[in-house]
C-alpha cells in the first residue's frame, strides 16, 4: 500500500503555506502537516481564514494530511480542544496532532488533566472523522514505549493514535536499536514523523539535529523496514531538514528524492 508523503510547514516558515504546498508538490509528495504558526496557521483566526487556506493548499494541487496543533502543551489552554479539532475540519485535515506535556518543572504531575485533555479532544473529533494523533516527544507523557502504553491506557479512545519519531536527543550509543524502537511503537502509530540527525561531538552522548535523511546517523532504511514489517502503512511526513546552508527548496528535494528510492527499494512506494 502506498504510503502519502508530506512535509512539515514548521520547516519553511518562511513563505506562504501555499507556497509550502507548491514545494510539497514539486517535490513528489502528496501533501503538508499544516502547522499551528503563523504565517502558516494562526489558531486564533476565523474558520473561514482556515477554509480559504485549504482551498489554496487543494489549488496547489496538494492535501492537508495533517494539523500539527500545540493542543496538549502548556500555553495552550485547556479550553481549546473544540477550537483545534473545528481548525483541523476547517483545513480538511484528517488528522490532528497533539501533544501530551507534564507541568513544567514537575515530570510527572498533569497526567490526568491530560489524559482527560486527550479524551475530550478524540471524542470531539470523533464526529468529524478526524484522528487524533499524539506527538512522541522527550519529556512529555509520549516518550518512554513504557509512558506511551500509560497513557494510552489511560486515553483509551479508538481515534487516538501515536504521531512516532526517533526521540530527540538520544545518546549515539542507541543509534542502531532504532528499528526496534519503532517495530515496538508502530502497532499505536497513525502518523509518522522523519527527521535525522548528526553524530555527537564525543561519539557518545545525545546527537544533534541537522542531517539529511540519508546522510544523518540514524538508518533510516532500516527503520522503515521494520515499521512496515510492523504492519505501518499510514502518511510519512519530513519534519526538519538538514541545518546545511542550502535553500529549503533543494533539501526538501533531496530528502524526497531519498525517500522515494527508498520506499521504492522496499517495495513500499
Amino acid at each position: 500500500m502506498k504510503n502519502a508523503l508530506g512535509f512539515c510547514s514548521i520547516s519553511a516558515l518562511d513563505r506562504p503555506l501555499a507556497a509550502v504546498a507548491e514545494l510539497a508538490v514539486a517535490c513528489g509528495l502528496d501533501g503538508i502537516e499544516a502547522t499551528a504558526r503563523p504565517p502558516h496557521v494562526d489558531p486564533s483566526a476565523p474558520l473561514d481564514v482556515h477554509r480559504e487556506t485549504a482551498r489554496a493548499v487543494r489549488g496547489a494541487g496538494a492535501h492537508v494530511l495533517a494539523y500539527g496543533s500545540y493542543l496538549g502543551r502548556p500555553e495552550v489552554g485547556a479550553g481549546d480542544a473544540q477550537r483545534e479539532v473545528a481548525i483541523a475540519a476547517a483545513l480538511g485535515a484528517p488528522i490532528l496532532r497533539v501533544w501530551a506535556e507534564p507541568i513544567a518543572g514537575a515530570p510527572d504531575q498533569g497526567f490526568g488533566a491530560i489524559a482527560a485533555l486527550l479524551r475530550e479532544a478524540c471524542d470531539r473529533a470523533a464526529g468529524a472523522g478526524i484522528g487524533v494523533v499524539v506527538e512522541r516527544h522527550a519529556g512529555s507523557f509520549a516518550d518512554t514505549p513504557e509512558r506511551i502504553d500509560r497513557l494510552f491506557g489511560a486515553v483509551e479512545r479508538p481515534n487516538f493514535a501515536l504521531n512516532y519519531q526517533v526521540l530527540d536527543l538520544l545518546p549515539q550509543s542507541l543509534a542502531a536499536a532504532q528499528p526496534d524502537d519503532a517495530k515496538r511503537l508502530v502497532p499505536l502509530a497513525r502518523y509518522f514523523h522523519l527527521k535525522n540527525v548528526r553524530p555527537a561531538a564525543d561519539g557518545r552522548g545525545p546527537m544533534p539535529p541537522g542531517a539529511s535523511l540519508g546522510g544523518g546517523v540514524f538508518d533510516y532504511r532500516a527503520i522503515l523496514a521494520a515499521a512496515f514489517a510492523a504492519g505501518y502503512a499510514g502518511p510519512l511526513a519530513i519534519e526538519f531538514l538538514s541545518f546545511e546552508p542550502r535553500p529549503v527548496d533543494e533539501k526538501l528535494a533531496t530528502d524526497a528524492a531519498w525517500l522515494r528510492r527508498t520506499l521504492s527499494d522496499l517495495g513500499a512506494a
